[in-house]
């Protein structure tokens, strides 16, 4: 990772130094040119003619070939007629001469004035072998009759070492920059990714699913991925949970069951009357249905104890779902010659029923379908079941009221609890079914509420009740 961005960052500057390098020579040649023109109009002010006709300059530095502030080395200055020929040289040149120009020149330096030019390898100028910098500038002057082309060249020495000295500067700069980026990568990598290294090294030394990962006191990715392993961990370790108690469950309902099928099979074997045969198989038969029941209650629970990641969470209606499970329970109703009765009510009149509601409509039906059957399996025979569907501002309310015995206070604080059927020894079942119920109802944040005063005989009312949209049950208590 250190390498990475220390790559990166090393392409960046690279390409930022180019540009800012090219800038500056370009602000830094501008900046030359315009010193060397102001200094060939100065030279060109100082022009005189003397009594003889004779060009001279009244600046006798500039013609020694020093010219501030192009101090290093010798510099040289010469002036021309439009013909080409030297009326006037600088010392410096010693009886050489600067390049000449053409007739093409000429007519261009007559629109622009002044037209610059490197000469990198100017031999004529005595020990002078380095680029030279001059500047042509077209002059006048009153007591002369035509234009002057006055030339000007001096040392690029001065540019030559502050370009050197800057591309040196980039060449020890930009290193150690990177240099010290690279180690300070590497070492703010290694303190970034520790925290990373001890949650990895805390899951490999893990043993127990219960131990959980400490979780930085730092709100940032590493506390998250330590939430996100821990989050992980309780998935799994309910998942686990789940299935020890899904076995455990099975293998000790199931045991009894499995008993009495084995020895109605072994009575069959042993008798020949026709009769007691087939009893031994009715009975084994309906062992068999009631392990069917239980094991479908077991698999149902443990669908629910492994979370909403297992179920599917949909708009669903409630008075479908409710036609739907009557619909299904009627011949069980009907084999105990018990009607079940059916309302819908709205809480304004005349209006739709709006009793939408958030989630798994097959789990949804089987806690329903549990509350109705279990009012027809403790109804006498010849009763009633009222199923009754609500819909109010804030909730939709579904009622079961059966005409049994009633429960007890006692029994009413267990009847949610698992293999419980206390109620009536008669009644056959799982004793899941209540369970199953209540484990639905608490994934979908339903409130269920059981009535019954037995000693009115007034049967039992079970009440569910489904927030509506966009509220909750814990918002509205």
């Amino acid at each position: 990772m250190a390498l990475l961005y220390t790559s990166l960052s090393a392409a960046g500057l690279f390409i930022f130094c180019i540009f800012l390098f090219q800038n500056y020579l370009k602000s830094q040649q501008e900046s030359f040119d315009k010193a060397l023109f102001n200094f060939a109009a100065d030279v060109s002010s100082d022009l005189e003619v003397d009594f003889l006709g004779r060009l001279y300059s009244k600046n006798r530095t500039a013609e020694e070939g020093k010219y501030f502030p192009f101090h290093l080395g010798k510099s040289y200055l010469e002036i021309r007629n439009m013909n080409g020929r030297v009326l006037l040289s600088s010392k410096s040149l010693q009886g050489k001469s600067l390049p000449s120009f053409t007739v093409a020149e000429i007519h261009l330096l007559e629109e622009t004035k002044a037209s610059f030019r490197t000469l990198t390898r100017f031999q004529n100028a005595p020990g002078m072998s380095r680029p030279l910098r001059m500047v042509r500038y077209l002059a006048y002057h009153e007591s002369w009759p035509e234009p002057l082309v006055l030339q000007v060249a001096v040392p690029m020495d001065l540019l030559e070492e502050e370009r050197g000295g800057l591309l040196v500067y980039f060449m020890i700069a930009i290193p150690s920059f990177l240099l010290g980026v690279g180690i300070l990568g590497v070492l703010l990598s290694r303190r970034a990714l520790r925290p990373v290294q001890r949650i990895s090294h805390r899951v490999k030394a893990m043993t127990e699913l219960k131990e959980r990962i400490p979780i930085p006191k730092t709100e940032d990715e590493i506390s998250e991925l330590a939430n996100t392993f821990n989050g992980l961990l309780d998935r799994l370790e309910n998942a686990f949970v789940s299935q020890d108690r899904f076995i455990a469950n099975a293998s000790h309902q199931l045991k009894t069951p499995l008993t009495i099928i084995k020895g109605e099979l072994e009575m069959v074997k042993s008798s020949e009357d026709p009769q007691e045969i087939r009893s031994f198989l009715e009975s084994a038969s309906g062992e068999i249905n009631h392990m069917i029941n239980l094991v479908q209650d077991l698999l149902l629970l443990a669908r629910i104890e492994s979370g909403r990641d297992s179920i599917s969470m949909d708009w669903v209606h409630l008075d479908e779902i409710l036609l739907q499970v009557v619909s299904r329970l009627q011949k069980l109703a009907a084999q105990k010659d018990i009607l079940i009765q059916t309302h819908f009510n709205s809480e304004v009149p005349n209006e739709e029923l709006d009793v939408e509601f958030k989630g798994d409509e097959e789990l949804l039906g089987s806690m329903v379908e549990n509350f109705i059957e279990n009012a027809i399996k403790y109804s006498p025979s010849g009763k009633h079941v009222q199923v009754t569907l609500e819909s109010k501002a804030h909730e939709t309310v579904i009622e079961v009221r059966d005409e049994g015995p009633g429960i007890s206070k006692a029994e009413q604080a267990r009847i949610f609890d698992r293999f419980q059927r206390e109620r009536s020894a008669e009644a056959q079942g799982s004793g899941l079914g209540l369970a199953v119920a209540q484990e639905i109802a608490r994934l979908h944040e339903v409130k269920v509420e059981v009535i019954s005063r037995p000693e009115l005989d007034v049967g039992t009312l079970v009440r569910v009740i489904f927030p509506k949209r966009g509220e909750t049950y814990s918002e509205r208590a």
